[in-house]
């Protein structure tokens, strides 16, 4: 193998860029270093994919000693000194406590082309100049969302010692290469006369430039550092950003509290979820599978089927997407901006430190911006539904003919569309598109009074206390009470069979009641008050009932009129309360009927809600 070492790069006759200038490329990004860095690691790895799906993975590891020596003996030798850093890369390297943030993609096409940038280079393979090398250069992806080039920065900015591995493999002609080099981003010096930029490179430098470690010396290498290899003939980047910075971006800047490892791992998969979720549908072609680890340990990240809040924002996608999204037009001049498409919410709520940076807080009522290739831009915030519990997620989708045009107004960190950095017509397309996006959100809100209040109707509450009332047919009996698993609320059941019981509430204008029910027979019983999941994509009220068998029991949904009589049809112009079917641990059984087997069990009726109505779900043995 070859002599391996630091390059520190100096400044030429005519001059050049200093690292202090590239780090300040990105500007002061509004998000927090770690949603920067999963935005712009993740278009940068989108746009270098190749012919199908992307597998994009975040992972926090601290170096095992069995690794640990390699580290030192290979990277530490004359690494540089910053003497303005906090934290050095030789104090880094010398510590016992080595860790990275591990940024690695697949099915992308890695980082070939030459190795140094004098060199003419081919517009498909100039992957090393744009990423190790140069800084700057323009993007020209079909359907990729960089412009500039400027995302890299973030990997730097990410790391407390300013520095990165890069090791990626690539097919040049028929052959599978493989590169290792690390690059940091320090502070300008001047050393025995000599002023130098403050970038630096390691691999096997030379008298005017560093050349990385390659094919096998490259995967040797990586394999003494534990860094994460390649399987078969597979290509793409894995990008090792050293003592990654993980402050809390909840708390102040001046706070430089840091999350557990465990915490920032959760943290990276949120902020995956919420700036990526649109090329993670299952529809999506191609798609990006995402998976966060830290510590080894798996971290799941939320999706559609596990959140409904991203279920709404899905649904909305898919609505703008199809045929029954709504066009929006600039009139003068006359253009077609975008489709636009949204999703009622009930009950839903935003609870997620990665949402709230991104301005998400409770119950939605956002638009959430997209251009190619469908990565969120910025979410928009519309006006509020009058109930605090009912909002709405709505969706955007940017005119693939105004692509070019929008991506200049963007800052170079992509996450926001900014009229005043264009001019004309461009700058007119913009302020429109959010003009008729704001538009839309009033006529979802729908008129409101002026200096109005929303009431807070806490659904769990009310519902208990019209539980009592809906019990009473045939007169106020004493009630028995049925305790629920673990300890939770109890639910009465009243003494007479003809009784019922449950849970509800009243439903004000643009909010939504809740009201269970069950009849005795077969000694059932509700579980709980009614709570509002996702189920393959759609929002779901759920109920959850224990009930002895055998029997057969059916799950009845209806609506509350204004005299509160019931009905088994929604409002006019709405839909009808539909109920999903019976969930248990073997899966969905659907239809309103279910055959009960001896003894006793627990299931989750599942019914789809109706937008501004009360309704009741009742659960009635068949005879």
């Amino acid at each position: 193998m070859t002599t391996l070492g630091w390059y520190a790069q100096p400044f030429r006759p005519d001059g050049g860029i200093t690292a202090e200038g590239l780090r300040n490329q990105l500007g002061r990004p509004a998000l927090s270093l770690l949603t920067v860095l999963v935005r712009e690691s993740a278009q940068n790895s989108w746009d270098a994919k190749t012919s199908g799906d992307v597998t994009f993975r975040l992972d926090l590891v601290t170096v095992s000693p069995a690794h640990r020596a390699a580290w030192r003996e290979l990277l530490a030798i004359n690494a540089p000194d910053d003497p303005t850093a906090v934290r050095t890369l030789p104090d880094f390297l010398r510590s016992s406590n080595i860790r990275y943030l591990a940024v690695t993609d697949r099915g992308t096409s890695g980082l070939g082309g030459p190795t140094r940038s004098d060199v003419e280079a081919e517009p498909n393979q100039r992957g090393w100049l744009s990423f190790v090398l140069n800084s700057g250069e323009r993007q020209d992806v079909d359907g990729g969302g960089g412009t500039y080039g400027y995302g890299k920065g973030a990997f730097f900015l990410a790391s407390r010692v300013g520095t990165i591995l890069i090791y990626t493999r690539f097919r040049d002609d028929d052959q599978v290469r493989s590169r290792l080099i690390a690059s940091a981003l320090l502070s300008s010096t001047t050393t025995n006369g000599v002023p130098y930029t403050g970038r630096h490179w390691w691999g096997v430098p030379s008298a005017d430039h560093c050349e990385p470690l390659c094919d096998q010396d490259a995967d040797s290498v990586a394999r003494r550092l534990g860094l994460p290899g390649f399987e078969g003939s597979e290509t793409g980047t894995t990008v090792v950003v050293l003592d990654p910075e993980l402050a809390d971006p909840a708390l102040p800047d001046d706070d430089s509290s840091e999350m557990s490892i465990d915490d920032a791992g959760r943290y990276l998969a949120e902020a995956a979820a919420w700036n990526l979720w649109p090329v993670t549908l299952r529809d999506h072609v191609p798609r990006m599978d995402i998976t966060v680890s830290a510590h080894g340990v798996r971290i799941p990240v939320p999706t559609e089927h596990d959140d409904p809040v991203l279920a709404s924002f899905a649904a909305a996608y898919r609505t703008a997407r199809g045929a029954s999204g709504t066009p929006l037009f600039c009139l003068r001049p006359k253009q077609e901006l975008g489709r636009f498409g949204h999703q009622d919410t009930f009950g839903a709520k935003v609870a997620s430190p990665a949402a709230a940076e991104l301005g998400l807080i409770g119950s939605p009522h956002h638009v959430c911006l997209m251009r190619r290739p469908d990565l969120a831009v910025q979410y928009v915030a519309g006006p509020t539904k009058a109930h605090p519990d009912v909002g709405y997620a709505a969706v955007f989708k940017l005119n693939d003919e105004l692509d070019k045009t929008f991506s200049k107004s963007e800052p170079p960190t992509h996450d926001a569309w900014i009229d005043a950095q264009l001019a004309g017509r461009d700058a007119t397309f913009v302020r429109m598109a959010r003009k008729r996006m704001l538009e839309q959100c009033a006529g979802i809100v729908g008129p409101k009074t002026q200096n109005s209040q929303a009431v807070a109707v806490p659904v769990g509450n009310i519902a208990q206390k019209l539980g009592f009332l809906l019990a009473g047919v045939g007169g106020a009996g004493a009630a028995d009470t049925n305790p629920t698993p673990g300890g939770g609320d109890s639910v009465p059941t009243p003494t007479r069979s003809a009784g019922r019981t449950g849970t509800g509430a009243e439903a004000p204008r643009h909010g939504l009641g809740v009201a269970s029910s069950i009849r005795r027979r077969a000694r059932p019983a509700l579980v709980g008050n009614p709570t509002y999941s996702s189920y393959q994509g759609r929002t779901v009220l759920v109920q959850k009932v224990r009930v002895s068998g055998p029997a057969t029991i059916q799950g009845v949904a209806s609506v509350f009129t204004g005299d509160w009589t019931l009905e088994t049809k929604g409002p006019v112009g709405s839909d009808d309360p539909e109920i999903l079917g019976w969930r248990s641990d073997g899966g969905l059984s659907p239809g309103a009927l279910l055959d009960v087997d001896e003894g006793t069990n627990e299931f989750e009726l599942l019914v789809l809600p109706v937008v501004d109505a009360a309704i009741e779900v009742a659960v009635e043995v068949v005879p």
